[in-house]
C-alpha cells in the first residue's frame, strides 16, 4: 500500500461526503491506485454530482434512516449490509437522519480494464457499470464487513486487504457490469519451481510487508490467477498461509531463544505485541508468554 497523486479523501465522492458532514474513520490507498475509506455520518444531505471515478459502498453499521431521494422524495432506504454502486458520471441525492457507518472502495476505468484483461484474458475498452442503490448483495456485504474489521495499516494484514479488494472488483465486473459473465475456472496449481520460488521469498521476508502483486510478479502471473493457483498448491489463500508461517516462526523463536516477546513479534512481521498476542492465542489457544 502506498500513496498516490490522489489521496483517498480527495476523490469526488469523498469530497461530497465531507461537505455533507461525514467523517472518515480510516483511509488507505492501495497498490495500483484503488482506495478504501471507512466513513460515519449522523445527519445531513449528500449530493453526488457526476464523479470522475466509480465507488462501491457497503453499509457496515445501521443505515436504516438513510434514504435516496428523487425529486425530493425517498425512493429507497438503507439497512445494515446494504450495497450501493456509484458509476462515474452518475448523480444521486441522499438524506441521512441517524448515525451509520459504511465502507467505500474507489476505482476507475483503468482498474476495470485491468481486471478484464487479467481474469478473462481479453480487452474491454469500455465497461458500463449498473447503478445499484441500497440493494441486498450478501457476498459483497460480507466482504465489506471483513474489510471493515481488517487492520489496513498492519503489514500482517496487507495480503488480506489486497485479496479482498481484488475479489470485490471482480464481483463488480462479474455481477454489476455490462460484461455479465462468470470468471473462468482456474485448474491446477503452481509448478514445483514456482512454488519453491514463492515459498523461499515468503520465508526470507516474514518480517516485512508482502503484497499480492509482489508474489504474483515472482511467477509472472496476474494477482487473480496467482491467488487461485496458490490456494490449490498450498491449501490456503496467500494471506492465511503467510500468517501461518509468521506464527510458526514465532513459536520456534519462543522455544529456541531468550529474545523479548516484542522483539519476536517484530521479527515475524507484527507491528505490536498486542496484535501478535491476539493472533497467537487464536492460533494456539495460549498467549506467547504462557506458551514460553
Amino acid at each position: 500500500m502506498q500513496p498516490t497523486d490522489m489521496p483517498t479523501t480527495d476523490r469526488d465522492v469523498a469530497s461530497a461526503l465531507r461537505r455533507a458532514g461525514a467523517a472518515p474513520l480510516r483511509t488507505v490507498t492501495l497498490d495500483g491506485g484503488m482506495a478504501l475509506a471507512s466513513w460515519e455520518n449522523r445527519q445531513g444531505e449528500a449530493h453526488y454530482e457526476r464523479p470522475k471515478h466509480h465507488a462501491l459502498s457497503v453499509y457496515t453499521l445501521a443505515g436504516n434512516r438513510t434514504s435516496r431521494l428523487v425529486a425530493g422524495r425517498p425512493v429507497s432506504h438503507g439497512f445494515q449490509g446494504a450495497v450501493c454502486l456509484f458509476p462515474a458520471q452518475s448523480q444521486s441525492h441522499w438524506l441521512i437522519e441517524d448515525h451509520f457507518q459504511f465502507l467505500h472502495l474507489y476505482f476507475d476505468d483503468t482498474d476495470l480494464q485491468r481486471c478484464i484483461e487479467q481474469v478473462w484474458d481479453s480487452e474491454s475498452r469500455h465497461i458500463s457499470l449498473t447503478e445499484r442503490y441500497q440493494v441486498a448483495d450478501p457476498l459483497l456485504a460480507q466482504a465489506g464487513q471483513l474489510l471493515a474489521s481488517t487492520a489496513w495499516e498492519s503489514p500482517t494484514e496487507r495480503l488480506a486487504v489486497d485479496h479482498l479488494t481484488q475479489w470485490l472488483l471482480l464481483q463488480v465486473v462479474e455481477r454489476h457490469s455490462s460484461q455479465l459473465r462468470r470468471a473462468p475456472k482456474v485448474r491446477g496449481g503452481l509448478s514445483a519451481e514456482q512454488s519453491r520460488r514463492v515459498r523461499e521469498f515468503i520465508e526470507s521476508h516474514l518480517a516485512e510487508p508482502i503484497s499480492l502483486n509482489q508474489l504474483a510478479e515472482l511467477v509472472h502471473l496476474s494477482p487473480w490467477h496467482f491467488s487461485r493457483l496458490f490456494r490449490t498448491s498450498f491449501g490456503a489463500p496467500p494471506h492465511r498461509y503467510l500468517l501461518h508461517r509468521r506464527l510458526e516462526r514465532a513459536r520456534h523463536l519462543l522455544r529456541a531463544s531468550d529474545a523479548k516477546i516484542m522483539a519476536i513479534a517484530l521479527e515475524c512481521g507484527f507491528t505490536d505485541q498486542s496484535q501478535f498476542t491476539r493472533a497467537f492465542r487464536q492460533r494456539y489457544g495460549v498467549t506467547p508468554g504462557r506458551f514460553r
